[in-house]
């Protein structure tokens, strides 16, 4: 998993620095990473929760 995140965030390095980026346009692939980040973060924490059965 961890050698996934390194990849994709070389990857967007690399894609960042090829091409010219506007403050704005940074400022949304980084909201949009952000976003990926903390929806993977929540899938993780709900995966971990104790089943409850009734």
């Amino acid at each position: 998993m961890m050698t996934e995140v390194v990849d994709l965030l070389s990857r967007v390095q690399r894609v960042m620095h090829s091409n010219v980026m506007t403050p704005r346009s940074m400022n949304i692939v980084f909201k949009r990473l952000s976003f990926v980040i903390q929806k993977g973060v929540a899938a993780e924490l709900v995966a971990r929760l104790p089943t409850i059965s009734m």
